[in-house]
């Protein structure tokens, strides 16, 4: 059966669903049957909600803890050794598309790094063949509004706006390898070499040194002096000091797998009595983890999300709510996961999101540490959908196919208006139900936090035989008007 005919029994199924009165669950196949990177995900199938009933990117949905927000998720754009189009999708609360930028469209190569900026459009990181381009787009209309192209900086992963007309961004080039801070214009106003640090990155140790050497990936600030780094080939998490350009802190060694593995997108959180609290995409160990640095500078592993699928993560953030949005490389989806690891919102995300942002909050993590909620431990998550290849590529054909633009709906949108630099600010919400927070305070503050009762975890059941009928009833029906 071709692609364009799985495409299309998959979409049939839902109609099918949808007429019969049943929410369909897009990616009720069998495990083990995805190829091509869309690995099975998931242990069990569970109710979704849908708002048109064709929409194929919508995995599990709990409708009385789904967010209240729209989700934005960029995706880089590859599938294997094929390029696949790069983009950045609104999904709203039912997991419904509200509209698509499509940067392979407007020329651009792959798709990164998504942040909400002070005067209410978003800072995206994306590229073209051989340079960065860091674009900003209109939320309400879907258009690029401003391009900066940095000749001069070959691959960079993400960006993030300092304030006063400023920008850093990270240079995985293979004759740079550096974190730069760049104006407006894109010039080049501060750099940080690793290559004038070799005590603590040589040359024999991460990648090929001149090929990927260091393959740093993110770079947050942390309050005004502060940047924290993902220097993925060396497993390290990393905190510099802006003025001396020292390095404060390390998290993780080179080849020291037991902690990171080539991890992707660490989010500081300021933890009980100020201590430095990291999440951090585990990607090559396939889960996400939490560390708390101890007064004495070692590392504890108080928090870990693995299994039910997970496979490279690529970002996760801790929603204000104690749950944490993930977003899964290889499982070409975006999941928000209680802190005791169910599965509580999914969409899925083909080909390899890099990035998801809950509209509402800040970039990031502005959410609780798991010692706050009191919900340490290593988890191991339950209740996502399971899919297969077929399922996936129907999601992307609906992605590829939506005309709308509007990537945020205007009541949703944040920002003043105001110019960047000016003091306007993004106004964060709750991100949605709650069973780890009350007190939430419009302007994110005065929070209290209260831990999580080993029976507030509720089991998903699953989707049920008589829907599964329908839905196979639906697809041999449809094979034999094809055969014909």
């Amino acid at each position: 059966m071709n692609r364009r005919r799985t495409g299309g029994l998959a979409l049939l199924a839902a109609l099918v669903l949808v007429i019969a009165g049943v929410a369909p669950v897009v990616g009720a196949a069998a495990a083990g049957g995805a190829t091509d990177g869309a690995d099975a995900v998931g242990e069990s199938a569970a109710p979704a909600a849908q708002s048109d009933g064709l929409n194929p990117c919508v995995g599990t949905i709990d409708e009385e803890r789904r967010p209240e927000t729209t989700t934005l998720v960029s995706i880089q754009g590859a599938r294997a050794g094929d390029k696949t189009a790069a983009m950045l999708v609104g999904f709203a609360p039912n997991g419904s598309v509200h509209g698509v930028h499509n940067d392979t469209a407007d020329g651009r190569w792959w798709s990164y790094d998504v942040d909400p900026l002070p005067n209410g459009e978003l800072l995206m990181a994306t590229t073209e063949p051989g340079i960065s381009v860091i674009e900003r787009i209109d939320p309400a209309t879907g258009e690029t509004t401003d391009v900066t192209r940095l000749e001069n900086v070959e691959d960079a992963h993400d960006v993030d706006y300092l304030g006063d007309g400023e920008f850093v961004t990270v240079d995985k080039g293979d004759e740079r390898n550096r974190v730069v801070i760049f104006d407006d214009s894109g010039e080049i106003v501060w750099q940080w070499r690793f290559g004038n640090h070799t005590d603590r990155f040589p040359e024999n140790g991460g990648g090929p040194y001149g090929k990927d050497w260091t393959h740093v990936n993110d770079v947050d600030p942390i309050g005004d002096d502060t940047l924290l780094v993902s220097v993925r080939n060396f497993d390290q998490v990393i905190a510099i000091d802006r003025d001396t350009k020292e390095v404060k802190w390390t998290l993780g060694e080179d080849d020291d797998y037991d902690i990171l593995n080539e991890q992707h997108n660490p989010d500081f959180i300021e933890g009980e009595d100020g201590r430095t609290t990291v999440i951090v995409s585990d990607s090559e160990n396939d889960r996400v983890v939490e560390y708390s640095r101890t007064d004495g500078g070692e590392w504890e592993r108080t928090w870990s999300l693995s299994g039910g699928g997970l496979h490279e993560p690529r970002d996760a953030d801790r929603l204000p709510n104690g749950n944490t949005l993930v977003t899964d490389r290889r499982g070409h989806r975006v999941l928000e996961v209680t802190p005791r690891g169910e599965v509580v919102w999914e969409v899925y995300t083909p080909w390899q999101p890099y990035d998801a942002e809950r509209v509402g909050t800040d970039p990031g993590s502005e959410g609780p540490t798991m010692r706050q909620v009191g919900a340490e431990g290593d988890r191991t998550m339950t209740g996502g959908t399971v899919f297969d290849t077929e399922e996936i590529e129907s999601c992307y054909a609906h992605l590829t196919g939506v005309e709308r633009d509007r990537l945020v709906p205007e009541d949703e949108l944040w920002g003043d208006g105001g110019e960047l630099g000016d003091d306007a600010t993004a106004t964060p919400g709750d991100g949605g139900g709650s069973d780890t927070a009350d007190g939430d305070a419009d302007d994110g503050t005065d929070r209290q936090w209260t831990t999580v009762p080993d029976e507030s975890i509720v089991e998903t059941p699953g989707f049920g035989v008589g829907a599964a009928l329908t839905a196979l009833a639906a697809a041999l029906a449809f094979v034999a008007v094809r055969r014909r």
